[in-house]
């Protein structure tokens, strides 16, 4: 099977983690890559810059759709183009905070997500409603570090960040399971998993197992009603690529 790993902002040097971690954890057998948009935001901390993302991201989609069987929005958030996706092919399509979520949820009872920037809580806590597992979140917290400085800061500051945001999360919260919020802290799970004590779980690592199960099991995305394909309407001033998906009607 063929899996792509999509990162929606356009730092190369995030895109090249996500392509080491999932080769590592890929079935033999299974061919994984990951591209990222050539227009964008450098980073995703914001509704503004998942919205500039998403043109970007939705472009290299379809310029792929025919030669994957699945598809990962390796984006920590509430994506929007996961749902776009998933109106405009049945083949399945998972975003890595979702899939971390659900993984977190089938080894322990209450887990939280360790994120970056203090800004991104709030809207991660929406996400965790929009799943509709509120209930099961202990919490949500920030290490103040914004994502582009995973790629400055020195190895062992941003680990040291993550661990301390990850024990209060166990101590004050009451987490079972940890979820590392960002694409960029790809890597650090077993590190973490090891001095905590407790499972950590790595958003492209889940979306990529969850992945590889659904099309091994044949299984696809539902087009009854909610990821039903778009009825065909004008387009002004887009590229010919974005018309690619709409029923004609």
């Amino acid at each position: 099977m063929r899996i792509l790993l999509i990162n929606p902002n356009t730092s190369h040097s995030f895109t090249a983690k996500i392509q080491a971690i999932a080769e590592k954890y890929a079935t033999p057998g299974t061919i994984v890559q990951a591209l990222n948009p050539e227009s964008g935001p450098r980073s995703i901390e914001s509704i503004y810059d998942e919205l500039l993302s998403s043109p970007g991201t939705l472009e290299v989609s379809l310029a792929n759709l025919d030669n994957f069987d699945a598809f990962v929005i390796a984006c920590y958030s509430d994506h929007p183009t996961v749902y776009a996706l998933r109106e405009i092919t049945d083949k399945p399509v998972l975003g890595i905070a979702e899939a971390s979520i659900f993984v977190a949820c089938l080894l322990g009872h209450k887990f939280s997500v360790v994120t970056t920037n203090r800004e991104w809580e709030p809207l991660l806590w929406d996400a965790v409603r929009h799943y509709g597992m509120a209930e099961r979140c202990a919490s949500v917290r920030s290490t103040g570090m914004p994502v582009l400085a995973l790629e400055s800061a020195s190895p062992d500051d941003t680990y040291r960040m993550i661990l301390e945001a990850s024990q209060q999360a166990i101590n004050k919260d009451g987490a079972e399971v940890i979820c590392l919020g960002c694409a960029g802290m790809s890597g650090l799970d077993k590190k973490l998993e090891a001095e905590l004590h407790i499972p950590v779980v790595d958003g492209v690592v889940a979306a990529l197992k969850l992945l590889e199960g659904l099309v091994g099991y044949g299984a696809r995305t539902s087009k009854r009603l909610a990821y039903s394909q778009p009825g065909y309407k004008e387009l002004v001033g887009y590229a010919d690529i974005f018309s690619k998906p709409y029923k004609k009607g």
